[in-house]
């Protein structure tokens, strides 16, 4: 990208064309006898009354009530990154109270500079004078006690800033912070309030005479909304914004830069613009992770106090942060499980964790959040229905604009071998069963990553790159297990060349892939590219291994349910009918894969209107399933739900009906109401719906499938047209 031919000043830097240059006001240190001029006036100037703060009215509420009545004295410490808008707010609470107060507040208001002791003191002294204390005692060494003598004694409101605190222990003075001994104090003055604004909110640094309120990063609605504020109207669509606001973290400052930087671009005239210059959010967005829109990347506004808050860790006694933070930062950019991934005894003796044990990493973990380098994500709410493994899902996340300054790719080869045992299935069991999608959730992101970084590992021990493609390749079983093929087929496609690179064609693991990828096809709709598939596995596994190899069995299962739903009945009798007697020859008639041949095979005799036959089957599958699975497992929901069928099928509505309706409820409830197994009942159900008479509820229905199926799986797929058909045969007002 060109050099920049224009600039636009702002308070926080200079944004040209080709990149954004964080420029920063340097203030000399003063000396001890220079302290007496200085000003104590609030930046007002940084505020801008035509951009709104965004976000921060719950904050901002908290502060003010402490104007209502009486205000508990504690220092209220706002934590949080660097641009993370806690200046801004200090700001938004001083115009506030000169709203509120008048122009009386101007003399009671106070902001000191926090960044050096120097700085610091000098503004503490010269509060001191604003008070009327003595000179000689303004200048003496017990002017801290004297000072806060008067504060609490004060009659009238008053609010005492210090702004960017980057190391607490200036503030200790000759006292100790924690203790309430030191510069900063706690106060008996019901009208008063102490703000301190840092992006270190360690607990025991502050003491409980603090309040410590984090300034997070802003909401997507909000943060899409600052880059309104400062682009305008022109710069692309509300997606495209809460695209950039989550690719920048919700962080204010690199809102407030990227949306100036567009602002200038759109305003510049088409002979001075670089072709490469982003002029819209998804643009900015796409440069972002492309050599060509380094200089645009904010990151490095905060690189300054990512340094020296891990500079700050390690003289604390934390000589794993960096390394910890480099590790996560290795991740996706998504919620961590820690306590499934970060296995210390794996850690230790890699390059910067010698020595590393359990209590080291909780600990870094802690001292990491505390200066907001990483965060502690609250607990999804809204994730799958599934139960929580005993709190092995609690997750941290990396800021994006910290992952781009710490993320390297010198711990790949770890972070693969921490998510091959996270994934595995002793760990969290298989992802195709509801009670592991809670971790499921967690972990598949980061283990489909993998999948991307193939190139990455190409120089990392075979070992690796195969726990690497194993970890993607469960994954993928997640992604198809919650009715999401598309997705899932991807990662099979990739695991499955990958695999050929490392192990051949015809490896068992190898095979394995093409069977899941099968899988995906199918139920894709894609049959004729399933069959084929599958019955490459199937003759693979009985050349290399004999037939009644697990794997040549399962492959030839699936291949025998392909055929049946491409209507070659007879030919899929005969695979199942094969392995069913292989399976109740090798592994009994209780085992669950002797149940599913046996449910299959009921399914074909289903469909060859052997009605008894078939009646006889999912009987014995279902008297089994719901004797070891229990009622609502997906598996005892299939039988019940072919039961179901069968009985309308027969012309049986008043036993049809309920059993439909108890399905797609659970269905519903388990696997969420667009899953393509739930789909399957809601169609049966109102088709069950429409010749009882019940055509409203039954067109409704009807309509919900077809919308969720043409949207997950396409129009064209057999599914879709079956609905849209079901859809024909109503009149134009159904009911």
């Amino acid at each position: 990208m060109r050099e920049a031919v224009g600039s636009l000043v702002a308070h926080h830097g200079a944004v040209a064309a080709g990149h954004l240059e964080v420029g920063q006001l340097v203030m000399a240190v003063p000396s001890r006898a220079a302290t007496r001029v200085m000003t104590l006036a609030a930046p007002m100037g940084l505020r801008h009354p035509e951009r709104p703060l965004r976000g921060r009215a719950g904050l901002l509420e908290d502060l003010l009530r402490q104007y209502r009545g009486r205000g508990d004295g504690r220092l209220h410490v706002l934590h949080g990154l660097s641009g993370s808008g806690k200046t801004a707010l200090a700001l938004e609470l001083v115009h506030a109270l000169q709203a509120r107060f008048g122009s009386a507040f101007g003399p009671y208001a106070w902001w000191i500079d926090g960044r050096q002791d120097a700085l610091f003191e000098g503004g503490i002294r010269a509060v001191a004078r604003r008070l009327g204390l003595p000179g000689d005692v303004v200048d003496a060494e017990e002017v801290v006690d004297v000072l806060w003598q008067r504060l609490g004694q004060a009659k009238c409101p008053w609010l005492l800033v210090v702004d960017g605190v980057r190391d607490p222990s200036v503030l200790n003075g000759p006292g100790r912070l924690a203790a309430g001994t030191g510069w900063i104090r706690p106060h008996s003055c019901p009208s008063g309030l102490v703000l301190i604004t840092t992006y270190d909110g360690t607990t025991d640094i502050w003491g409980s005479g603090a309040a410590l309120h984090p300034v997070l990063p802003l909401p997507e609605r909000d943060a899409a909304q600052v880059l309104f504020d400062h682009a305008g109207p022109n710069a692309g669509s509300w997606g495209g914004a809460v695209r950039l606001a989550r690719r920048l973290g919700g962080l204010p400052l690199a809102l407030r830069m990227a949306g100036s930087y567009l602002a200038e671009v759109i305003a510049m005239p088409d002979a001075f613009r670089d072709a490469d210059m982003p002029a819209e959010f998804d643009a900015f967005v796409r440069a972002l992770d492309e050599p060509v829109g380094h200089g645009l990347n904010p990151a490095p506004v905060i690189a300054d106090t990512w340094r020296l808050a891990l500079d700050m860790l390690e003289r604390r006694g934390f000589p794993f942060a960096s390394a910890v933070l480099e590790l996560l930062s290795s991740f996706a950019d998504a919620p961590i499980p820690y306590a499934l991934v970060l296995r210390a005894p794996l850690m230790d003796g890699e390059a910067g964790f010698e020595g590393i044990n359990g209590s080291a990493v909780w600990r870094t973990l802690r001292a990491l959040a505390a200066l907001s380098l990483i965060d502690f994500c609250p607990p999804e709410t809204g994730g799958p229905p599934a139960a929580a493994l005993d709190g092995v899902l609690a997750s941290v996340r990396v800021h994006p604009l910290i992952r781009d300054l710490s993320g390297t790719s010198r711990h790949l080869p770890l972070t693969v071998a921490l998510l091959g045992l996270a994934c595995s299935i002793e760990q969290v069991g298989k992802p195709e069963e509801p009670d592991a999608w809670a971790a499921w959730t967690l972990l598949a992101p980061h283990a489909l990553r993998l999948a991307e970084q193939e190139g990455s590992l190409e120089g990392a021990p075979l070992r690796v790159q195969v726990a690497g493609a194993e970890a993607a390749e469960l994954a993928g079983r997640y992604l198809q297990a919650r009715g999401l093929p598309r997705q899932a087929g991807a990662v099979f496609e990739s695991v499955l060349g990958w695999r050929k690179r490392l192990l051949g064609p015809t490896d068992a693991e190898t095979l394995t892939a093409q069977h899941n990828l099968a899988g995906a096809l199918h139920d894709m709709g894609q049959l004729a590219r399933a069959e084929a598939g599958y019955r490459n596995v199937w003759r693979s596994h009985c050349a290399a291994r004999g037939e009644s190899f697990p794997h040549a069995l399962t492959a030839r299962h699936e291949l025998g349910r392909v055929l049946h739903d491409m209507g070659h009945l007879s030919e899929a009798e005969e695979h199942h009918s094969a392995v069913l007697a292989y399976r109740q020859q090798s592994q009994g008639s209780e085992h669950g894969h002797t149940l599913s041949a046996r449910h299959e095979l009921a399914r074909v005799l289903h469909d060859l209107g052997r009605w008894e036959e078939a009646r006889h089957n999912y009987a014995r599958v279902l008297q089994a399933r719901r004797r070891n699975l229990g009622d609502n497992h997906p598996r005892t929901l299939t039988v019940l739900h072919n039961l179901a069928c069968l009985a309308q099928d027969e012309g049986r509505l008043d036993n049809a009906l309920p059993q439909l309706r108890s399905v797609h409820a659970a269905r519903s409830q388990i696997l969420g109401s667009t899953h393509p197994q739930t789909l399957s009942t809601a169609f049966r159900l109102g088709c069950a719906l429409r010749d009882a008479g019940d055509t409203l509820h039954a067109h409704a229905l009807l309509q919900h499938v077809h919308t969720a199926l043409s949207s997950s799986l396409g129009d064209a797929h057999a599914h879709a047209r079956r609905a849209a058909q079901a859809l024909r045969g109503f009149s134009a007002t159904p009911g």
